[in-house]
C-alpha cells in the first residue's frame, strides 16, 4: 500500500525590492526615533542640572543659617592686610581675620559650600593648615582639594572639551603640576562680593580677582530687591575658548591666544588667579542703547552704569552659543536653546529664556538696585 505525503513547500526568499523596502522602513523609524531619544536625553540633562542648582541653593541657605551670612565669592586674605586702600578687607566668618596667617587664608564660593553638599571629607582634606586652600591633601600629596570635582558641580549638558586643567604655583610643592577641577556654574559677584574702594565703581573683573571685590558678606536681609527676584548661581560652561588653557604662577596660560580674547576656564577651588580663571558673573556690562556690544558686552568696565542720567546698571545677558573659537571668557552661553537655568536667592530654579531682555536680566543681577522690572 502506497502512502502519499504532501510535498514540503520550499521557503520563498525576499526579493531585492522587498529587502530594500524593509531597510527603508527601518531607516525611517530610526529617523523618527532619534530626535525623540535626543529630546529625552536633553530633558534628563536639564533636570539633573536643575537638581544640582537646587542642591547648591539648599547648601547656600544652610551656610547662611550656620554662619550668619552667605559665603564670599573669592577671598585672598593677604589682600585684606596688604592690598592698600583699594582692596576690600574681608572680615566675614569663612576665614580668620588675622594678619599673622593672612598669607595662607584663602577660600572660594564653591569650596565654602562643600560641607553643605555632603562633602565635608573633601572640605577637610587639606593637609596642615585648614585655610590654605591650595595646600596638598591628607589622603594623597599629589592631589589638591580642587583635584576632585563633586558631581553637583558638573552639568551633564556642559560639553566643554575638558574638565580639569594643569595647575602649578611656587608655594605648593615647588611648582609641582597638579590637576585642578572646573565647575559648570558661576556665582553672582553682586551678591557674594562687594565693590572695591577704588573710586571707579569697584566692580571690574580685575578688582574681583586681585582686590578682594569677591569678598562679600551678604545677609539675606541685604537682598532688598527680593530673594525671588535676584540670581545667585547660573549655568556657565567650564571652558570658553578653543585653546588648551592651564594655570601657572598667577596666570591663565593660553587665555589670550584665541581669535577672541580672553578665553576662560572656571576653576572652583583656587585663588590668586586672573579673572578669566574664576567662576563668576555680574561684571560684564551691556549698553541697552547700543548694538556694537551685543556679542561680547563690555567686560572691562568698573561699573555698569551705561546710560547718562540713569542710575541703573545694565549687564550682558546670556548670548547665543558660539563655536569655542569665538567664545569669550566673561559671557554666558546657554547649554540649551531654551535658555539658561538659574538659581535664585530664595532657592528656586527658573529658566531664563534666550529672549530675556537686558533690562530684566540686569534687574535680576543686582540684589539692591530697586528696579521694578518683572522677570520673564
Amino acid at each position: 500500500m502506497r502512502f502519499l505525503f504532501p510535498r514540503a513547500r520550499s521557503a520563498r526568499a525576499f526579493t531585492l525590492i522587498e529587502l530594500l523596502v524593509v531597510i527603508a522602513i527601518i531607516a525611517i523609524l530610526i529617523g523618527l526615533l532619534l530626535p525623540a531619544v535626543q529630546k529625552v536625553r536633553e530633558a534628563a540633562a536639564r533636570i539633573q542640572s536643575s537638581n544640582n542648582l537646587k542642591q547648591i541653593g539648599i547648601a547656600l541657605h544652610a551656610a547662611h543659617d550656620t554662619m550668619g551670612v552667605f559665603p564670599p565669592l573669592l577671598v585672598n586674605q593677604w589682600e585684606s592686610f596688604n592690598g592698600g586702600s583699594g582692596a576690600v578687607h574681608y572680615a566675614g566668618p569663612y576665614l580668620p581675620n588675622n594678619i599673622n596667617t593672612c598669607g595662607s587664608d584663602k577660600t572660594t564660593f564653591f569650596y565654602a559650600l562643600l560641607p553643605y553638599i555632603e562633602q565635608q571629607n573633601l572640605y577637610s582634606s587639606i593637609s596642615g593648615y585648614q585655610y590654605f586652600l591650595m595646600g596638598t591633601r591628607k589622603d594623597n600629596p599629589n592631589l589638591l582639594v580642587g583635584s576632585t570635582t563633586p558631581k553637583t558641580y558638573i552639568a551633564p549638558s556642559d560639553n566643554s572639551p575638558y574638565q580639569y586643567v594643569n595647575w602649578s604655583w611656587p608655594y605648593t610643592n615647588n611648582e609641582q603640576v597638579f590637576q585642578m577641577g572646573l565647575v559648570s556654574y558661576a556665582a553672582n559677584a553682586r551678591v557674594f562680593g562687594q565693590s572695591a574702594p577704588t573710586g571707579d565703581g569697584g566692580w571690574s573683573v580685575w578688582e574681583v580677582a586681585w582686590n578682594n571685590a569677591g569678598g562679600g558678606a551678604m545677609r539675606m536681609t541685604g537682598i532688598t530687591d527680593g530673594t525671588s527676584n535676584t540670581m545667585a548661581v547660573v549655568e556657565r560652561s567650564m571652558v570658553r575658548g578653543s585653546q588648551q588653557m592651564y594655570y601657572k604662577d598667577w596666570s591663565v596660560v593660553n587665555s589670550g591666544n584665541g581669535s577672541v580674547t580672553p578665553g576662560g576656564i572656571s576653576m572652583w577651588a583656587t585663588t590668586d588667579t586672573p579673572p578669566e580663571g574664576m567662576p563668576f558673573f555680574g561684571c560684564n556690562c551691556k549698553d541697552p542703547t547700543q548694538t556694537w556690544d551685543a556679542t561680547y558686552g563690555q567686560w572691562w568696565l568698573a561699573n555698569c552704569r551705561m546710560v547718562a542720567g540713569d542710575p541703573n546698571e545694565y549687564f550682558q545677558p546670556p548670548t547665543p552659543r558660539l563655536v569655542l573659537s569665538q567664545q569669550q571668557a566673561f559671557n554666558i552661553y546657554p547649554y540649551n536653546v531654551a535658555g539658561t537655568q538659574t538659581l535664585m536667592c530664595d532657592g528656586s530654579v527658573r529658566l531664563m529664556p534666550t529672549s530675556v531682555s537686558v533690562q530684566a536680566w540686569s534687574a535680576a543681577v543686582t540684589p539692591a538696585g530697586g528696579e521694578v522690572i518683572s522677570l520673564p
